[in-house]
């Protein structure tokens, strides 16, 4: 691997970091969000589908900083 291509994986993988920080915080709002709802509101199942997409965007964080700190290995 070339230096170039282990700094652009580098450049990557920080900016998975960043997104993961991200979401994160957006995962603690929703949190904080959903004490507030009344359940079965439209409000609540909208919060409660978007913690569903950031849990998998999560998921596939994780998948590709492995991926990366493989192809630096």
């Amino acid at each position: 691997m070339n230096p170039a291509q282990r700094a652009r994986i580098l450049r990557a993988l920080e900016a998975l970091r960043v997104q993961r920080a991200i979401l994160l915080e957006r995962l603690e709002e929703i949190a904080e969000n959903l004490r507030r709802l009344p359940i079965g509101s439209r409000g609540r199942r909208e919060l409660l589908e978007a913690r569903v997409s950031i849990r998998e965007a999560l998921r596939l964080n994780r998948i590709a900083v492995r991926n990366l700190r493989r192809a630096l290995q």
